[in-house]
């Protein structure tokens, strides 16, 4: 019985530290199924060396309206309305920030942490490739 129960133990251990499949593959999204963005949070790095993070306020045919609310350079690209053209745009992150996930993600994180439930992970955002 106690062979049984270390093998099983052992087995769920391994299992727990093998990386997420979802986590390596980006999501991948024709320009015209962007419109399903609109509203969301999302961060964009800009050829300029800079990278912004906003709400997505709407959808154009040949650019993308972001309310930037952060920064990495904001002398540079400064808060505000921001114009991404469609052709310097290939990836973007899609950010989970409704509080329901941070009070989940906490609590398997503390829970990670101390050894009761193993690899608890969950990634914060996801990565969207822009397909033509």
């Amino acid at each position: 019985m106690l062979h049984a129960l270390s093998t099983l133990l052992a087995v769920l251990t391994l299992l727990s530290l093998a990386p997420s499949a979802r986590a390596a593959e980006p999501q991948r999204l024709a320009w015209d199924e962007l419109h399903q963005l609109v509203g969301k949070q999302v961060s964009i790095p800009l050829y300029s060396g800079c990278a912004v993070s906003g709400k997505v306020v709407e959808v154009q045919a040949d650019a993308l309206l972001i309310d930037v609310s952060k920064s990495s350079h904001p002398q540079t690209c400064p808060k505000g309305s921001l114009r991404v053209a469609r052709a310097t745009l290939y990836v973007l992150d899609l950010h989970k920030n409704r509080v329901r996930y941070r009070v989940t993600d906490t609590t398997l994180d503390v829970l990670g942490a101390v050894g009761v439930a193993g690899n608890t992970s969950v990634p914060r955002s996801t990565t969207i490739r822009i397909v033509p």
